[in-house]
């Protein structure tokens, strides 16, 4: 019986009625097919970056209507084969994206043997999402997780008074708080050798260069940035084009290095995958797990677009997601460790 069949039995609807609902589970079928090939596209506009997240999404649903089609349609038809086909061609396109950030996957960054000599260094990163006022659940998990450097993004003028207080925990900062959603702030517990305030793509998007003293004879090179998520006035193209200014010149330099930031894009897209091969940093997620941190306000709609990426002088020790507390990202927590030893 045909899906459409049991409705009509079920419902008592005219055979009218059931010739759309089998038009409309085709056109939804093409929908998921069509949006399962996006993401092979050359991504030039806002519209098709969109689709290139929702990975994990597409795959669920994809896996949600081949059972609609089995159980409601059935296989006899030789075009509900094609379809079934082509439902298991577009999930294994998702599953190539997803599986390298699962436990399947293979790690790029080592996690760190305690026995060898290293240097501990805790981030604390996260996008607080400006009109949130929660201060105090940040400054909570600071106080919990003392990290090293904390990184914060949507960050106001109020923002920056909340928090003032880390003044004493952290006395090296530079703080760069906008009221048009582009603010950082940088706290450090090491001192600062040199800060470049950048705007290497757009005359408002600011991305830090800073060079930190942490002891180890080399400084450690730090980026912070957070490019403008994609938008209809916005050409994708001319956005990605920050990350790969930022992996030419990460690519040069032999000091260990951090890129960290909400990047609004994600692991397995190919801005990524290029900013990750020009510039020979690995990223901790691979081989570990998603860590979606967006969007924390609908658990159907998360992707990870909150990025660590590190140079080889580093081990990973742990990576944690903590609760958003008002923003709509989910902060980060990664633990490293510096390789010491010869």
């Amino acid at each position: 019986m045909r899906l459409a069949d049991l409705f009509g039995v079920v419902f008592s609807l005219p055979e009218g009625r059931t010739n759309i609902i089998d038009i409309v589970f085709y056109i939804w079928s093409a929908g998921l097919i069509v949006g399962s090939l996006i993401p092979l596209m050359p991504e030039q506009t806002y519209w098709l970056r969109a689709w290139t997240y929702a990975r994990l999404q597409m795959l669920a649903l994809l896996t949600i209507t081949a059972l609609i089609l089995i159980l409601g349609y059935g296989l006899q038809n030789s075009w509900h084969l094609a379809l079934l086909v082509a439902f298991i061609l577009c999930a294994i396109l998702c599953l190539r994206d997803i599986l390298p950030f699962t436990s399947l996957g293979q790690k790029q960054v080592p996690t760190l043997n305690p026995d060898q000599g290293h240097m501990p260094l805790r981030l604390l990163v996260g996008n607080v999402l400006m009109e949130n006022d929660r201060f105090d659940a940040m400054l909570d998990k600071i106080e919990t997780h003392d990290p090293d450097i904390v990184f914060l993004v949507e960050t106001d003028q109020k923002w920056a008074d909340g928090l003032a207080v880390l003044k004493s925990r952290f006395p090296h900062t530079y703080l760069l708080p906008l009221e048009d959603f582009n603010g950082m702030l940088f706290y450090s517990k090491f001192p600062i050798l040199k800060v470049d305030e950048r705007y290497l793509v757009q005359d408002h998007i600011p991305s830090l260069t800073i060079d930190l003293d942490i002891g180890q004879g080399e400084p450690l090179r730090f980026y912070g940035v957070h490019p403008r998520p994609p938008r209809p006035e916005d050409d994708t193209a001319d956005l990605d084009k920050e990350l790969i200014l930022i992996a030419e010149e990460a690519g040069q330099h032999a000091s260990p290095i951090l890129v960290t930031g909400d990047l609004n894009d994600v692991g397995w897209s190919s801005t990524t995958k290029a900013f990750l091969r020009i510039s020979g940093l690995l990223d901790p997620r691979r081989g570990r797990g998603l860590y979606n941190s967006y969007n924390a306000k609908n658990p159907l709609v998360r992707w990870p677009l909150d990025h660590l990426f590190i140079s080889d002088h580093f081990a990973l020790q742990n990576v944690r997601r903590l609760d958003a507390s008002g923003s709509d990202h989910f902060p980060l927590v990664i633990e490293l460790g510096l390789m010491t030893d010869a």
